[in-house]
This record gives C-alpha cells, structure tokens and sequence, in this order.
C-alpha cells in the first residue's frame, strides 16, 4: 500500500517539488499535479470498489484519465468539460473542485 500522501492542493504540490529538489530531484509542479491526480483518482475509485479491482492511468496526452479494469479493458474515462481547460489547469486554478469533479465522474464509470 502506498502510505506516501497525494498533495491536494498547490501548496502540497509546492512543498512536494521543494522536497524532491532537496532530495536532488528535478521534478517540476505539473510533474507532480500529474500524479498526484492520477493517484488520487486512483483513491477515489478505489474507495467506492471497496478494493483496487481497477486500475487508473493517464491517456497519451495527459487530458483523459482512464479507469481499466482486470483484463486491460477500459471501464472508462475522466474528462474535462469539452469548453473547459483540463484537469492540471483546472488543479491549479481550483484543487477542490477538481477532485469533486473527479469524484463524480468515478462514481458515472463504476456506478457506486
């Protein structure tokens, strides 16, 4: 189980970035927004399955976040609003209502 904890908002990802690089990591904000998001929706799904039966991963180009089930299929996936910026903007902008957003969208892929 990974114990390590998701950052939630931008001061998270701020102190995240600032521990890596005192660890001697280069890593940059969006480096960390995108997997804090990918981790955290992976929570998400987690806590409504009552388990890790799915996996989540990013898409190709970082807009969709996708929900596989056990035999690689896709469940579904997490999109941003079609008129709106995707989901790092959107973490940036607004962390709260992102993962509310994502914790929607869960529960429309898995239905629980």
């Amino acid at each position: 189980m990974n114990t390590q904890k998701i950052p939630e908002d931008m001061q998270d990802v701020r102190d995240r970035v600032d521990l890596m690089a005192g660890r001697g990591f280069t890593v940059s904000e969006e480096d960390v927004i995108k997997e804090a998001l990918k981790m955290g929706f992976q929570s998400i799904v987690d806590e409504k399955m009552d388990g890790n039966y799915y996996t989540v991963r990013w898409d190709e180009a970082f807009h969709d976040l996708q929900v596989l089930g056990i035999d690689n299929e896709l469940v579904g996936s997490a999109k941003p609003k079609a008129d709106g910026p995707d989901f790092i903007k959107q973490f940036k902008t607004n962390a709260t209502n992102t993962w509310f957003a994502l914790d929607k969208d869960a529960l429309a892929i898995i239905g629980r």
